[in-house]
């Protein structure tokens, strides 16, 4: 949109265009926490979240943590990392090495075999919050590693413990990125198989939207109208940016970021993510970025800003 027909939507009074861009994956290591300070310092980040069992935990309270004007809420884990609850009571979901199942598949396949229990998750969802609260940081919202609690019976308890803590957001993890042609002639060859297979895997929860939505309405927390960032990860470009988010209608909307840089320690840790972080870390401090959300009208907030 020409930003005078957006400035005399505004002045019509209008509803807005409200895009909070989250950087997932504080404390998962330090690379990251760099690249979300920057990102949050002289980009366009205005949100992050933090990993309570990250490995980088501590770092990123410091580096974060006197960000002007970034919110910060909760990533919660259920998979790939150690657990923060100290008692043992999760070493049935542990493999050899301490680690929560390895994705939601293997998470929900090791609890229909009685492996564990909910009642464990929701404590050590608990200690986690608790964990983030303990480091003097107020949350703005939950969300979840890998989307877990797109799954009811975990939405069931995130949402108790958001309302437990006074956290009144959460993560509409339902992804709204469009048509797959449209977005396959954006991309070059080799990255078409991978977006294909996570705009597949995106799609496999949207069935759960309408429960999602009552179960948010029901306990009176909220989320956003949208969300962006499953299908595209690893894969954003000004290109995307300009397909995805160039028709925003008013409303409120998330875009799922990973800023981060190439860095050792993420290497040795295993993810999926590494390059891309760096791309996307790029892509969040470009001039160019900034100049198509101003033009769009576009207002970026955090969660509660």
């Amino acid at each position: 949109m020409h930003p005078r027909l957006a400035e005399r939507e505004c002045q019509r009074g209008l509803p807005s265009r409200v895009l909070i861009i989250n950087a997932d994956d504080a404390g998962y290591s330090r690379g990251i926490n760099h690249a979300i300070a920057q990102c949050a310092d002289r980009g366009v980040v205005r949100s992050t979240t933090l990993m309570a069992n990250g490995g980088a935990f501590e770092h990123a309270v410091k580096v974060l943590g006197g960000v002007r004007d970034l919110g910060i809420g909760v990533h919660l884990v259920l998979t790939d990392l150690a657990p923060v609850d100290p008692t043992g009571r999760m070493q049935e979901l542990l493999d050899e090495g301490g680690r929560l199942p390895r994705g939601p598949l293997a998470l929900f396949s090791a609890l229909a075999a009685g492996r564990g229990g909910m009642e464990t998750l929701r404590r050590e969802l608990i200690l986690q919050v608790e964990k983030v609260l303990d480091h003097g940081i107020l949350p703005t919202h939950l969300d979840s590693h890998k989307h877990v609690h797109a799954a009811p019976p975990i939405l069931e308890m995130v949402l108790k413990v958001a309302a437990r803590y006074g956290i009144r957001w959460v993560r509409n993890p339902f992804d709204e990125t469009g048509r797959a042609p449209d977005i396959l002639r954006s991309l070059d060859g080799p990255w078409r198989s991978r977006f294909l297979l996570q705009w597949f895997q995106s799609r496999e929860t949207r069935l759960l939207r309408p429960y999602f939505r009552r179960a948010v309405r029901r306990a009176g927390l909220l989320t956003p109208d949208g969300f962006f960032g499953t299908a595209l990860t690893g894969l954003w470009n000004m290109q995307l940016v300009q397909m995805v988010l160039g028709r925003l209608p008013p409303g409120r909307y998330e875009w799922m970021a990973h800023p981060g840089r190439d860095e050792a320690e993420l290497r040795r840790m295993g993810t999926r993510l590494v390059e891309e972080r760096f791309r996307e870390m790029e892509l969040m401090l470009s001039p160019e970025l900034e100049r198509f959300l101003t033009a769009h009208a576009i207002e970026l907030r955090s969660y509660t800003g």
